[in-house]
């Protein structure tokens, strides 16, 4: 594949233009994906926050170019999707795009009191047929204990 030999300009109606500004691509066949579809209005207004995290974060975590962090500073105070008091809101939403394949939690720092780590995932493609999985590895501590409560 070819580099673009001129940086990719801005459109008026895509940026203000700072050269610090990032972006989440989004292409129609997750648009128009059973997965997304499946999403409430605020989870996928979270999933495009979390593209645009990735995206800004220069340093990915454990050296994974598919890795990003979100925590409480960012999705209550910088990006102000979640009053600070409605931590439950955020990790319920999270925990939907983990359930429905966009997103695999690597490190879940609930008990460390650190960053929790997040990986995105293609799984989304299979969402609704039997290739879909989500391994209890792939979840946050709340998922996993929510899980071993089911009842069979």
């Amino acid at each position: 594949m070819r580099k673009r030999k001129t940086p990719y300009q801005k459109k008026p109606f895509e940026s203000t233009g700072a050269s610090n500004d990032t972006s989440a691509n989004v292409y129609m066949s997750m648009l128009l994906s059973a997965a997304w579809r499946a999403l409430t209005a605020q989870q996928q207004r979270l999933y495009l926050y979390c593209k645009a995290q990735f995206y800004a974060e220069k340093q990915k975590p454990n050296n994974d170019p598919l890795c990003f962090t979100m925590n409480q500073s960012k999705w209550a105070a910088l990006y102000g999707l979640y009053e600070k008091s409605n931590a439950k809101g955020f990790y319920r939403d999270m925990s939907a795009l983990i359930e429905k394949g966009f997103l695999t939690c690597v490190e879940c720092g609930a008990i460390t009191r650190t960053k929790s780590i997040y990986r995105f995932s293609s799984m989304w493609q299979n969402y609704g047929t039997e290739a879909f999985t989500v391994s209890p590895s792939e979840m946050t501590l709340a998922m996993q204990r929510k899980e071993r409560t089911k009842k069979p």
